[in-house]
């Protein structure tokens, strides 16, 4: 009789101890959860604070006696046409600068291979030497996207940026020493740069071939753009994952048919296209991931959408009694 409380009812103490622990573990559930996305927070900030960095050839900014340092701080990476825009400036030392210390003495002329256009870049002599853009021709694949490689001249026998410096006095061009080095930053990417070891590279002017070094210069994605990419591209995975899900749990019975799920599976449908469109970097029409995910994305969704029409068609209620 201890077991029955004086109303005669059955002691509900036990029930009530038996539920402590569900709770204590829904609580740690609860803060690994919430553990689990703050420490992806912070590697996803991590990751996209130390992206972008340019390596550097690791020549030193100060010139060589009577040479140059030609600083060259890259601005963007265009994919599609394979170039990588670089801003140029020079530092001379002081045995080219003019009396007063501020000008060039003669005019110096930078060449750098390859690029668009002109590969000469002008610094007139009584001038302080500006800044000018040039384009790098690079070689890769955007359609590997987010996993695309550029770098200069992979497959020439003189792989490599050239970089060279001259002076012009009295009408002849005379090679001064050259210093490269690259900084800055690109956002979304990840650029490398050093100095090739034993090149022999050399380049015809008008005054003969002069041997230059050579800077093995690539260009990828950074380790942010990859997390983005990866993380996109997994929710639109999921996508027809779920709307698959939910049609073929209506179809067998299994789960009441609702049209406005119809809505729903329409708007992730038409989601896909614009998720497509913010992937960073914006790969263009036609790279592997429209052919092994996107195209079966959409696949999937109209799938799922056909099997749900045909679970309403099955299980939906009729707009008048069936006769009997």
């Amino acid at each position: 009789m201890s077991d029955i409380e004086p109303s005669g009812m059955p002691h509900q103490s036990e029930p009530a101890s038996s539920a402590a622990p569900p709770r204590r573990r829904r609580r740690w559930w609860i803060v690994a959860i919430v553990a689990v996305v703050v420490l992806v927070y912070l590697a996803v900030v991590n990751l996209y604070a130390s992206s972008g960095q340019v390596g550097s050839t690791g020549e030193s900014f100060e010139p060589k006696p009577g040479g140059v340092t030609v600083a060259m701080s890259p601005q963007s990476v265009d994919a599609v046409a394979q170039t990588i825009s670089m801003d140029v400036a020079i530092g001379v030392s002081t045995e080219l600068q003019d009396p007063d210390g501020i000008g060039l003495k003669y005019p110096v002329s930078v060449i750098i291979s390859p690029v668009v256009g002109n590969q000469v870049v002008e610094f007139a002599a009584d001038t302080i030497p500006g800044t000018q853009n040039v384009k790098v021709i690079t070689s890769g694949e955007v359609e590997t996207w987010p996993f695309d490689h550029y770098s200069v001249n992979p497959d020439s026998p003189t792989p490599g940026l050239a970089v060279i410096a001259y002076e012009t006095i009295d009408g002849a061009r005379q090679p001064i020493p050259t210093n490269v080095i690259m900084s800055g930053s690109v956002p979304g990417w990840t650029l490398g740069a050093s100095i090739l070891p034993d090149s022999n590279a050399t380049l015809t002017t008008a005054e003969g071939s002069q041997q230059v070094p050579l800077i093995d210069l690539t260009a990828s994605r950074s380790a942010s753009t990859l997390a983005f990419a990866i993380l996109l591209l997994g929710l639109l995975i999921v996508m027809p994952v779920l709307v698959l899900f939910v049609a073929i749990t209506a179809f067998s019975g299994r789960r009441k048919v609702e049209a406005s799920f119809m809505s729903w599976m329409g708007a992730m449908l038409f989601a896909t296209i614009p998720l497509r469109g913010f992937l960073p970097g914006s790969p263009p029409i036609g790279s592997w991931i429209d052919f092994l995910i996107v195209l079966w994305v959409i696949v999937g969704l109209i799938t799922g959408l056909a099997i749900y029409v045909s679970a309403w068609v099955r299980w939906g209620t009729p707009s008048t009694p069936r006769s009997r």
